[in-house]
């Protein structure tokens, strides 16, 4: 990342010592990615053309573009007679958390500010110490929901031992957390048992935490 902000920064120098230069960046600052972006580009563009224009003043600095967005590099090319193209990379996120927080395909947890696209990804709630454990988990059992085409949208761990999950249905799934594995397998046998009896679709509970039993809703 050092690299791309020492580019960025020689770009921002070379801008400030040209008044053409100067006009160029009024004109057009044009952001390019080779992924779909998650950023709203409007709002980056505002923040980048107020740091280039005036990063004496400090009202945003380029630390701050990096750790309230979703940004993970850039790398910036400007010619006297073309606009400065800003090439971006963002983060790749794998879970939302609780207060706007995401973690990254890196295992980072970024915070990011302001507009940017609507995610599907999985929710994960439980204490700061167990996150990571969770992630696992949650990976797991959406390795079961795979065979019903459902899609896992939230994990929670309450009172220690209590595992809460909800897939895209609405069916809510309940475990403990010291015997997951072993109910994740009675799950298994259960969705194949339903599969064939054309009843998965009504279900809307499921509760593991019995001794060789399963307590099951339905719509």
């Amino acid at each position: 990342m050092n690299h791309y902000i020492i580019a960025f920064l020689f770009s921002i120098l070379f801008v400030g010592c040209s008044q053409n230069a100067t006009n160029s960046l009024n004109q057009s600052l044009v952001i390019t990615s080779k992924k779909e972006t998650i950023s709203d580009l409007d709002s980056l563009e505002v923040n980048l053309k107020s740091y280039i224009k005036h990063p004496s003043v400090q009202k945003i600095s380029i630390q701050e573009i990096f750790e309230n967005s979703w940004l993970s590099s850039i790398q910036t090319n400007y010619s006297l007679d073309k606009s400065i193209s800003v090439e971006i990379k963002e983060h790749h996120p794998i879970v939302s958390l609780d207060q706007g927080r995401f973690i990254t395909q890196t295992g980072k947890s970024i915070n990011p500010k302001g507009k940017f696209k609507e995610l599907s990804l999985v929710s994960i709630k439980g204490p700061e110490d167990s996150l990571g454990g969770l992630i696992n988990l949650s990976r797991e059992l959406q390795t079961k929901l795979n065979k019903l085409d459902l899609r896992l949208i939230s994990f929670e761990l309450k009172n220690l031992d209590m595992l809460i999950a909800k897939d895209n249905s609405g069916t809510e799934y309940i475990f403990s957390s010291k015997e997951f594995r072993v109910q994740l397998e009675r799950l298994e046998d259960f969705i194949s048992f339903e599969l064939n009896s054309g009843k998965v679709n009504t279900i809307r509970y499921i509760d593991f935490r019995y001794n060789n039993a399963i307590a099951v809703f339905y719509s």
